[in-house]
Formats: C-alpha cells, structure tokens, sequence
C-alpha cells in the first residue's frame, strides 16, 4: 500500500483520470491496487493530492498489457479537462495563449509538485519544455499524456490554425509515428533532449476564446 506520507504529491483528479482510463481498457481494479494501494475511495476528493508514484505506476501496468499502443494519446483525447484543477480553467479564461502559457509555467506545481514547465521565446519559436522525474517510473506515457492533454486544450481555446512547429520526446514511441502526428498535427520527434511543444511564436499573441 502506498505511503500516504509520501513527501512528493499530484493533484488527485490526475491520477483519478489515469485510473478511470485503466479500467475502461480492461485493468482489473485488484490488479492495481496490488500495484499501487489504491483505493477507489482514494480518488473521491479531485482536490486532495496523492503520492506522486501512483498514476506512473498504472502508466506501466498499462503499458504491460498493451504494448505497441499510442495509449496516452487516446487517453488524453477523452480527458476531462477539470482533470488539470484550477489551473485548467486559468488556462481556458487567460487573456491569450501567452498569459495561458505563463500561468501554467508559474503554478505548475497544482498538478505535481515536482513537475517542471519552462516557455523559451525567440524571435520566431516558443518552446514549451516539461519534464518530471517519474518519467523514470512509465517511460514517458506521463509526459505524452500531459503535451496531448495540452494540445487539445489549446485547439479548443485558441482560434486560428495549428501553432504547433513540431512535438519532442525524451522517450521511443509506443505506437506507430502515423498516429503521433495525426493527433498533434505536427512532426513528431523522439529520443530528442527533452518533451516540448514548439509553436509559432506569433501564436501567443491569439487571445482565448473565453478570455476577458
């Protein structure tokens, strides 16, 4: 069982998302329970925060029983959004993509409490790089999942066409390079330094559809 005084935590809606998704492919709830401890009492609160091992440790379990599957991708095309907190809808309500972008750089810890988010201009590109020390724990399953969840919130709240320049992982691909660059709409690179978004950099100019 999983040690509740774990000092490093994520938000509870995240890892409640990555459980709901395992069980909805077929992973018996006794199977991950014996992995991880958890209970589905444990996912009540989305607000509350669980030991930050527990949703990377379904990622592997996932990744075990369906191997050669882009799983995050179709995970992350169903997730809720509240899925991201308060921050998903400082995000939606931000002024434009920039000041969305920001605030998810400055209040990155309400998702992890580890999780880092740096945006890097120049003139013509904006990198947005992430990176988690449980990438050690899914192989990345965590981080695709986080880019392809982003993505979609931009798609949904940003008018215009796609900002995206191209799409870094650390990590191999799970499933086929066809499927990556269908669902970003963009090159899909791997084995690369690090996980980033790179956009346009007029782009962050867009405001948000719900912006004030």
């Amino acid at each position: 069982f999983y040690d509740s005084s774990q000092k490093h935590k994520m938000l509870t809606s995240i890892v409640a998302n990555t459980f709901n998704y395992a069980v909805g492919r077929g992973l018996d709830v006794e199977q991950i329970a014996a992995a991880t401890g958890l209970q589905r009492t444990d996912l009540v609160d989305p607000e509350t925060r669980l030991p930050e091992e527990l949703a990377p440790t379904i990622w592997k379990l996932l990744g075990e029983a369906y191997p050669g599957q882009a799983l995050a991708l179709h995970a992350a095309s169903a997730a809720p959004f509240s899925s991201l907190g308060q921050l998903g809808l400082a995000i939606q309500y931000a002024e434009d993509a920039r000041s969305a972008l920001e605030a998810l750089v400055q209040y990155r810890s309400i998702l992890s409490d580890r999780l880092s988010i740096r945006l890097v201009e120049s003139d013509t590109e904006a990198i947005l790089s992430v990176h988690h020390p449980v990438e050690e724990i899914d192989g990345g399953y965590g981080a695709e999942a986080g880019l392809a969840v982003l993505t979609r919130l931009g798609k949904e709240s940003i008018s215009g066409e796609n900002p995206l320049v191209q799409v870094n992982f650390k990590h191999q691909p799970f499933g086929s390079l066809h499927v990556y660059e269908t669902f970003f709409g963009a090159p899909v690179y791997f084995q690369q330094p690090d996980n980033a978004l790179v956009l346009r950099r007029q782009a962050l100019d867009r405001p948000t559809q719900k912006g004030d």
